[in-house]
């Protein structure tokens, strides 16, 4: 023992980072008799991993990565006996037992295929795995889709929740290194489906080798080279082109993905060495994928009063089929390189990604990502000069890189040496199409005039009577322009009182931002036997930076020579603190973009002024995680033990105030003093696990889990910027949808699970789980007492604290069938009511506006869906002999019972506009009233069919395979969401409705061609119900489900 510990630290000392991504390989090897044949050899052909049988036969074989191999058993005398299709699951054990024939012939080898266990008996909480199998027959590829068929998993507007918990309490795991964005705790690295050898989702509990999730676990391991050379290039798209015609009776979005594999011996004849690599490339002209419905509005007038002295017509119009301005271009390499030699391995992944992303695709912005011909009026008033604008867009251009490394060396057969070191880095910068990333010229007209290729001249003509006299004059503009000043822009214009983005305009502010991210860890494992002892640790380091810039800023920065109406300073490096701080933020860059770590404080006394303003942007933020864990898991014959520890050092690097109600600010600037906040000390959290597995038989078995987690909260709700902190706790006065936060302590949750699994026929078993968790310390919305307010704070704010709890309960229901006949089917149903005092962050904000109680009771969350599942069917047509061999479909049903929501009531009213008067009060709840106790409601239920074809053909040594996919078969329209005022995807409530939509008829109800239905009206129709703009702007979600896509492709393999 004190062996282990000496090597524990021995370890801890050398190495760096992991977390588990092999299994272990046992089972007996006997004679055709019976009799233990000991001192066989078992070897994983392809690799340096075997064992010896021991004295009764047995072997174990550790640290074999997961993936698919052939096993093969010797012995002297003894026809050897290979088997192969050996599925190897990180985390589990695989049990293959030969029983090896006498033989006279030297060289004899049997050769026979394994089947994958329908049961894993040393399983003690619930893990779903998907092989690369699986992965490539499926009819979907991207991540969420594929985990919407695992029992326990909720996919509602593309965000994950796992058995109940909010949708930022899962760890992501790549080849064992954390992928986990802190800040949102969502993915950070994309992996095409066809790299991926296994993907493992644990829901019911985890090792505690595991850190930073409360509700559940995903873990992919890359693809590795085999002994042979293969590879595969696959094309595969939508149609000929966004809106253009596609493979069946719907459109095509213009979606295309082109990928290219290879892997084997990284030098020929040499098998210890070997490499895979892949590289996607994917083009999206669509990514919103939803039926967009054309109108016409044509030669429309400006009516907006600001703009009369410059009045333009343009054409208002939408395109039935996808929805322009929304292109996203992608580039993937996903690779490794892995060396086994005996006691020695070495694994090293890279991951990189890059793209670029259109933020266009917004009706009422249409003119300006879309380009527009547009007419200006002359003196006269009729419209003869015509100018087409090219568009002008933002685009969003990122890239990302991961590189993991582990070791693993033997030192026996019994103990395991394992280091792993992983780095990360991401950046992410704004762009101009016309611009590029020059954002101080964004908003310069003489910039912008140079790249939309007009002047902004005006020439005025007389116009002469018969007796020669001047009696006014002819006024012919030659160019185009979007502003009034050289920094000052013209306003929108306004169209039936709706508000349409001038072409030309500067299109949204610039960002920028990083996140990197190195972890590193180690581990001993050491059998002895019946018990599986693990002990390691770990540590991860990550640095979040983020810088926003308005380019209006620049207006300061000219001459300060001329007459602007504010004060100017010649250049941007003179404009002082208080006048750029409300157009400048972000924490981890200066003022100038350039990247610190320390904050960087900005002084100067303002005109005016006797005190000093100080203001001050924060450094990088840099919050870690170390964790300590060790485990043992207890393998006999009638009952497996898996008991953990894990204590884990959480770090968020931040600091707060002792008291939320007495804050110090600076005097003239209102920044908070950052000397009154204190560091905030790292949170110790010990979290024992244990799991239980009772296998009563080969094909009963029974199972149970206990476990407490503990993860930071997303950090995105306590880092905020010095100006967000100055604007909401030391001005004050206005209402924000996202409330500050700080001090915030980590998420803790507690899980049950008890599970029965029987293997009913040869080809089929059953699973049912029951499971219930409880959560406290989820993070909620509060409000500051006028009553207690201390120090220099002389007004309420909102923030955020911990104090939400939530309960889940639920039964999860699994039938997988394996029929010799070349049938799979998987069934997954899971029965769950997840409830809490509140649904997400910002739950009540309206409450403590209203200074009402915030909820006490837990209701339903709104992303509870009480019933969920999903059927799978795959099919493969071998052995024949005929031409049908080859012939493989896969059919994916999912479902779903709709989602919570509440009915609510909005006055008459309020501070909305005619362009979202159908939706203002679902982003601004604060004039709303709930109708019902909240969470009452449910959305309708959802239904979607997925379907694969594809057939293999070989010709002169190659492969080719044809297929086809169609998501949405049915074309089915789901109804996702609905307005909370109606409970209905189609009925805003608004339109059509004289209470609500009578005052703005009334102001902007022309109707010119007397159909009964006025100009406002249509045009509101047209936008907002018939292509759900409001909704989509002020949720970020969609009402109605993707319709069908077809897919066409072709694969070469060899």
């Amino acid at each position: 023992m004190k062996r282990i510990m000496y090597l524990v630290y021995l370890t801890a000392f050398l190495s760096v980072g992991w977390s588990q991504t092999t299994g272990k390989l046992t089972g007996i090897v006997q004679g055709d008799d019976g009799s233990a044949l000991v001192g066989a050899n078992v070897i994983i052909l392809g690799t340096g991993s075997g064992a010896s049988a021991g004295d009764a036969g047995d072997y174990t074989i550790l640290n074999v990565p997961a993936g698919s191999y052939t096993v093969m058993a010797s012995y002297i005398g003894y026809a050897s006996k290979e088997v192969s299709n050996v599925q190897v699951i990180s985390g589990l054990s695989t049990e293959i037992d030969f029983s090896l024939s006498t033989s006279s012939i030297e060289g004899e080898v049997v050769q026979v295929t394994a089947v994958k266990p329908l049961i894993q008996k040393d399983e003690t909480s619930s893990v779903s795995t998907v092989s690369s199998e699986q992965l490539r027959n499926m009819p979907i590829r991207d991540l969420n889709s594929i985990l919407a068929t695992v029992p326990g998993v909720v996919v509602q507007n593309d965000e994950v929740y796992i058995r109940g918990g909010r949708n930022n309490e899962i760890a992501y795991y790549l080849n064992g290194a954390g992928t986990t964005n802190l800040g949102d705790r969502s993915n950070l690295v994309y992996v095409p489906a066809e790299a991926v050898e296994e993907l493992q989702v644990q829901v019911g509990g985890y090792d505690a080798e595991i850190s930073g999730a409360n509700s559940g676990v995903i873990k992919r391991t890359l693809k590795k080279g085999t002994s042979e050379y293969s590879g595969s290039f696959s094309v595969q798209n939508d149609g000929s082109g966004s809106g253009e015609g596609s493979f069946g009776d719907g459109y095509s979005y213009g979606h295309q993905t082109v990928l290219a594999s290879v892997g084997g011996p990284l030098l020929p004849g040499n098998e210890s060495l070997k490499f895979f690599a892949a590289v996607e490339s994917s083009k999206e002209e669509d990514s919103y994928v939803k039926i967009a419905n054309g109108f016409e509005f044509l030669d429309q007038k400006d009516e907006r009063t600001d703009n009369s002295s410059y009045v333009d017509q343009f054409d208002l119009t939408w395109k039935d089929g996808a929805t322009p301005g929304r292109e996203d271009e992608d580039f993937n390499f996903t690779g490794s390189l892995s060396y086994d030699a005996g006691p020695l391995r070495a694994t090293v992944g890279v991951v990189t990604n890059s793209g670029t992303t259109n933020q266009g695709g917004n009706i009422m912005s249409q003119l300006q990502w879309g380009g527009a011909t547009v007419k200006t009026a002359n003196d006269t008033g009729a419209y003869l000069n015509s100018f087409d604008i090219s568009p002008r867009y933002r685009t969003n251009e990122y890239s990302n890189n991961m590189l993991i490394s582990e070791l693993t060396f033997a030192l026996s057969k019994n103990t395991i040496l394992r280091a792993n070191a992983s780095t990360f880095s991401l950046d992410y910068e704004a762009k101009d199409n016309l611009l590029g990333t020059n954002w101080k010229l964004w908003g310069d007209s003489s910039a912008v005039q140079e790249k939309l290729g007009f002047s902004d001249e005006n020439v005025s003509e007389p116009i002469l009577n018969d007796d020669g006299d001047t009696t006014g004059y002819n006024t012919t503009s030659f160019g185009y322009t979007p502003f009034t000043s050289r920094y000052v822009e013209k306003a929108d214009y306004l169209i039936n009182g709706m508000p349409v983005t001038r072409p030309g305009t500067m299109p949204g502010g610039y960002y920028k931002g990083a996140y990197s991210k190195t972890g590193f860890s180690a581990s001993i494992q050491h059998v002895m036997g019946e018990h599986d002892i693990k002990a390691g640790f770990d540590y991860s380091k990550h640095t979040m930076r983020n810088y926003f810039a308005n380019p209006t800023v620049m207006k300061f920065a000219q001459d300060t020579e001329g007459t602007y109406g504010y004060t100017t300073y010649g250049a941007f490096d003179s404009i002082p603190a208080w006048i750029w701080r409300p157009y400048i933020d972000g924490f981890g860059y200066d003022k100038d973009g350039n990247e610190i770590d320390e904050r960087a404080e900005y002084r100067g006394v303002p005109s005016g002024q006797t005190g000093e303003d100080i203001s001050y942007i924060d450094g990088a933020k840099t919050p870690t995680e170390i964790g300590f864990y060790i485990q043992d898991k207890m393998e006999f014959d009638d009952i497996i033990v898996n008991v953990g520890l894990r204590i884990d050092q959480l770090d968020p690097s931040e600091t707060a105030p002792d008291r939320a109600d007495s804050l110090t600010f600076y005097d003239v600037s209102k920044y908070v003093d950052p000397t009154s906040w204190k560091a905030i000390d790292p949170y110790t959290e010990i979290q024992p696990r244990i799991g239980i597995s009772f296998p009563f038989t080969d094909k009963t078995n029974v199972y149970g889990y206990y476990g407490r987690f503990s993860q930071l909260v997303d950090l995105n709700s306590m880092y905020y910027t010095a100006y967000d902190y100055r604007t909401q706790m030391g001005v004050g006065g206005n209402y924000y949808n996202d409330p500050i936060g700080f001090g915030l302590e980590p998420v803790r949750t507690t899980q049950y699970e008890i599970g029965f699994k029987q293997q009913v026929s040869n080809d089929a078993a059953l699973k049912v789980t029951g499971f219930y968790k409880n959560q406290k310390g989820l993070i909620q919305a509060d409000r500051v007492s006028a009553q207690t307010l201390a120090g220099d704070l002389d007004t309420p704010y909102n923030y955020v604290r911990n104090g939400d709890f939530a309960t889940t309960k639920g039964v999860e229901f699994s039938l997988a069938l394996r029929s010799a006949s070349g049938l799979t089917v998987d069934m997954n149903y899971t029965a769950a009511q997840a409830e809490g005092t509140g649904s997400g962050r910002s739950s009540y904000l309206a409450a403590l506006d209203r200074g009402t109680q915030a909820p006490t009771m837990v209701n339903p969350v709104d992303f509870n869906q009480t019933h969920s599942g999903s059927i799978n069917l795959d099919y493969r047509l071998k052995g024949t002999q005929t031409f049908l061999d080859g012939l493989g479909s896969n059919l994916l049903f999912t479902f779903n019972s709709g989602h919570a929501f509440t009915y609510v009531y909005r006055p008459v009213g309020g501070q909305v506009s005619a362009f979202d008067a159908g939706v203002d009060y679902m982003d601004d709840t604060r004039s709303r009233q709930a109708l019902e106790p909240v969470g009452a409601s449910t959305t309708p239920w959802v239904y979607n069919l997925d379907l694969k074809l594809d057939k293999d053909f070989t010709f002169a040594g190659y492969g080719l395979k044809v297929f086809a996919r169609v998501n949405n078969l049915l074309d089915r329209r789901n109804a996702l969401n609905v307005y909370q005022a109606t409970g209905s995807a189609s009925d805003d409530g608004f339109y059509g409705n004289d209470v609500y939509s009578e005052s703005f008829v009334e102001l902007y109800g022309d109707d010119p061609d007397g159909d009964g239905v006025t100009d406002y009206e249509e045009m509101y129709r047209a936008v907002n119900i018939d292509n759900d703009e409001s909704y989509r702007l002020a949720t970020g979600d969609n009402l109605i489900s993707a319709p069908r896509q077809v897919f066409l492709g072709f694969a070469i393999n060899f």
